[in-house]
């Protein structure tokens, strides 16, 4: 009710103009705010807040780097710009101000952080961040999103991207070995399809209600969301893959291109929030998943064993894994190896 809503919206407002970001971490009342939704009036200055964007702000700095010189990765983003949200009223026009504000964005971070500089799927973020705030608020959010949540993802080799398809496989081994068993019997690697749902947090895969949920709850849980969500969606979309889709062609269509009335926010939330998943456990497996990157092409990558499965069939899947190295999913591509 309109009522309820203006209440929520007062909590929000007071919580912002009170509260220390770090502090409301740590908040369990501030958890339940932010698993109930967050207003749309205050949802861009929630997400600011929660991610301690203020933190990396200079005054000035985002209009000096936009007008910096012309550098090589231009012509890529500007290549990408009509991909993201071409649908989306904000960024229709090539010539109208959602695509300019885009441009200048993606143009000021390349040169802002040229260790990264551009990456396909970033796009996507600023789009979604653009549609909730100004540009140059949405700028310092995608510098405090890649530096305090993503870290590691938008490197020349997705280095982040390749070790959480690790952790993301042997967590649905252990939550659920038959599903598991049946993506790895047709050859379908996590990498395959949650390379798009994490790089993009969920923007390509899941209806809209349900994307302003899983960011507002992001901002506030971090990474360790991504594998909730992820492990969410096989739950809800179980029953199908296992009797529908019998061969590796037919499960990845479905995965990339999930209907969406499966995956309503009631429906993904109350699958999400029903899994127990520690971050001291995400952290013991990636800690596991980083050896095996550095040991499966030597002697030792045969003792490596995960919670799903014999030597034999991780020591494959493993293989398989490394042996994608690049992703084009719905026209962005995704590199997995450096050029």
């Amino acid at each position: 009710t309109i009522q309820l809503y203006r209440e929520r919206e007062a909590k929000w407002v007071a919580l912002l103009g009170s509260m220390d970001p770090i502090i409301a971490r740590d908040s369990r009342k501030i958890k339940k705010l932010v698993r109930n939704g967050i207003p749309e009036s205050v949802r861009g200055k929630a997400w600011q807040f929660m991610a301690c964007a203020d933190k990396y702000r200079k005054a000035g700095l985002f209009d000096e780097l936009r007008s910096r010189e012309r550098l090589p990765i231009y012509d890529v983003i500007e290549k990408d710009i009509h991909r993201c949200y071409p649908d989306h009223i904000q960024f229709r026009e090539e010539t109208g101000f959602g695509q300019d504000d885009l441009h200048n964005i993606l143009k000021a971070y390349a040169h802002y952080n040229p260790a990264v500089g551009y990456c396909q799927g970033m796009g996507r973020l600023v789009g979604m961040m653009l549609m909730q705030m100004p540009a140059e608020d949405t700028f310092w959010l995608l510098v405090a999103t890649i530096e305090e949540y993503m870290v590691g993802y938008f490197t020349p080799t997705l280095s982040q991207i390749k070790i959480d398809s690790i952790v993301f496989e042997q967590l649905l081994f252990e939550h659920d070995a038959k599903l598991a068993q049946h993506l790895a019997n047709n050859g379908v690697v996590p990498l395959m399809y949650m390379t798009q749902w994490f790089m993009t947090i969920f923007t390509m895969a899941l209806p809209w209600a349900s994307v302003l949920r899983v960011w507002d709850i992001f901002y506030f849980e971090g990474v360790k969301l991504f594998f909730r969500i992820g492990l969410a969606i096989l739950d809800c979309t179980k029953e199908h893959i296992l009797k529908n889709c019998p061969t590796n062609s037919e499960i990845l269509g479905f995965l990339l291109h999930v209907p969406h009335e499966l995956l309503t926010p009631d429906l993904l939330l109350e699958a999400a929030f029903k899994i127990r998943l520690k971050r001291s456990v995400i952290r013991r497996l990636t800690k596991r998943a980083n050896a095996m990157e550095k040991n499966i092409e030597g002697s030792d990558s045969s003792s490596v064993t995960t919670a799903g499965g014999n030597k034999e069939t991780r020591r494959g899947l493993m293989k398989k894994s490394k042996s994608v190295d690049k992703l084009k999913i719905d026209g962005v591509e995704f590199k997995l190896v450096g050029e």
